[in-house]
Parts: C-alpha cells; sequence; structure tokens
C-alpha cells in the first residue's frame, strides 16, 4: 500500500501538499510525464563541436561553414614539405592533414556529430571509421582540373582552406556547389545512373551554362573559413585560374561515412587511385 495512503487527512496546509504531492507520485499521469522525459532526454543531440543551427543548416540548405575548426596557421616550412611531398595534384593521409586533423578534434569531435546527423536524418548503417582524407595542391597552370562537376561519395565533405593566393580574379580556383541538386539515392544502382547522367557537366560550357539555372554557391575562401556540405546530394567543382599563378593553393578534403556496398562506384574508384 503507498505510503500516502496512510496519511490521515489535517487541516494543515503542510499536509495537504503532502497528500497531493504523494497522490501524483503514484498516479498515471505522473508515470506519462517520466516516460515522456526519458524519451526527451534519449532523443536530444550532444552534439560535441558543431551547434545546432549549424546542423539545421547543413540539412536545410546543404552546406555550413564552420568557423569554429578555421587552421590556425601554416609555416613555410609545412608548406614546403606538403608540395614536395605531393602526388601528383591530390595527396591522401598526408601529415599536415593529420595533425590538423588531431589538433581540432575532426575525428574526436566533428566525426561523432555527423554520425549522429547521419542516423538522424537517412537512417543508415555506417561504418564509424569510414573516412577518407585528400590534400589538394594547384596552381594556375593545372587547368585541367578546373570545372570537373562530380557528387562525392561520402554523406559529408569538409573543405578547409589552407593556403588561398590573394587573387581579385575571377577565374582563381573558386569552390562551386550546387546543394541538393538531386535526392539521397535509395540504392548503389540510381547513384550510378544519376553520376552518369551528371557527367555532361564535367566541362566548362556545360558547367557553367548550369550555373545559369541552377541555384548555387561559390567559395573563394579568403576568409579561411571551412566548409561542410552533403558530399553525395551536392554536384561541385572549382573554376579554373584566369592568370598563370605561380603560387600554389592548397585544401584539405576530409569525407565522411560512404553508405554505398562495398561494390559501389566510389569504393572501386578509390581501390584504383591508391594503386
Amino acid at each position: 500500500m503507498p505510503l500516502c495512503t496512510k496519511i490521515k487527512f489535517k487541516k494543515s496546509l503542510y499536509e495537504i501538499i503532502k497528500y497531493d504531492v504523494c497522490a501524483f507520485y503514484h498516479s498515471e499521469m505522473y508515470l506519462f510525464l517520466t516516460f515522456y522525459v526519458i524519451k526527451l532526454w534519449q532523443m536530444r543531440d550532444d552534439f560535441f563541436l558543431i551547434t545546432n543551427q549549424q546542423e539545421s543548416d547543413l540539412i536545410e540548405n546543404g552546406f555550413v561553414p564552420l568557423p569554429q575548426i578555421k587552421n590556425d596557421s601554416i609555416d613555410q616550412v609545412e608548406i614546403n614539405d606538403l608540395i614536395a611531398a605531393r602526388d601528383k595534384i591530390y595527396t591522401s593521409g598526408t601529415d599536415f592533414h593529420q595533425k590538423y586533423i588531431k589538433k581540432k578534434g575532426i575525428y574526436t569531435k566533428l566525426k561523432k556529430d555527423l554520425r549522429i546527423i547521419a542516423k538522424k536524418y537517412y537512417k543508415k548503417n555506417l561504418e564509424y571509421n569510414d573516412t577518407y582524407e585528400i590534400t589538394r595542391i594547384t596552381k594556375g597552370s593545372q587547368k585541367s582540373e578546373s570545372y570537373l562537376g562530380h557528387f562525392d561519395s561520402h554523406l559529408f565533405t569538409l573543405v578547409t582552406p589552407i593556403l588561398i593566393p590573394k587573387n581579385s580574379s575571377k577565374e582563381s580556383g573558386q569552390l562551386i556547389v550546387f546543394p541538393k541538386i538531386r535526392k539521397e539515392p535509395k540504392n548503389e544502382l540510381i547513384n550510378v545512373i544519376d553520376k552518369i547522367f551528371y557527367k555532361k557537366y564535367h566541362s566548362k560550357d556545360r558547367f557553367t551554362q548550369l550555373m545559369k539555372s541552377k541555384k548555387y554557391k561559390e567559395f573563394d575562401f579568403t576568409d579561411e573559413v571551412p566548409v561542410l556540405f552533403l558530399g553525395r546530394v551536392t554536384l561541385h567543382g572549382n573554376r579554373g585560374f584566369h592568370q598563370e599563378m605561380e603560387n600554389y593553393r592548397i585544401t584539405l578534403l576530409t569525407h565522411f561515412f560512404d553508405p554505398s556496398p562495398k561494390y559501389g562506384i566510389g569504393n572501386i574508384l578509390r581501390q584504383i587511385r591508391s594503386r
């Protein structure tokens, strides 16, 4: 028998309040509210690095700046080491990239946040350690890297500017993204068909034509602020260089979570590049 039933009614205010509180404790309403509060607690988003507003902007707009993980500095020795160790334009797993990841908590904090977001919005079973790091080093003479519109295989792509030459030209390697231009593919077949369809925007003429008809966002990274975007649904590419720039342009590309199967097109291409 509940303790509250043993309380004899008295006219004192203390006794009345005590009885009411005890009765509520054993009521169905109390049990319902307790269950509701527990569910809300379980559904909370305990982010380690990004804010709730940044989460909302990422899902709604397809991209979001992350000033809290802006690279602090890079000295000339580190720049020389990156350039000397580069493997053509794209180099995976550079020491500087790993240093940045560790210093800014990219894998200890941001990756955990993105896993929460991925489960919340995409309901996908993801391999937590599925990440892919690329250091991209370009200069004015490498025009073949311009306007190559493509989708990434991973759900999230983080672009971190490291060295951005000062240039007022409209053609200086800026990143152009078409956020959420397609829906998240339901399976690998649809993913491949979509990529084949959008392959036609793999040239400057077609890419710039698309810019006239579709909504896009352009980043010159002169503010040195990293940008996170939805890689699988965002067509993106870089402008070329109007002038023959002698200075290098260096960015870090960090990719998170490829939901495709092992036989997926993205995994196959990565295996080919690693040979």
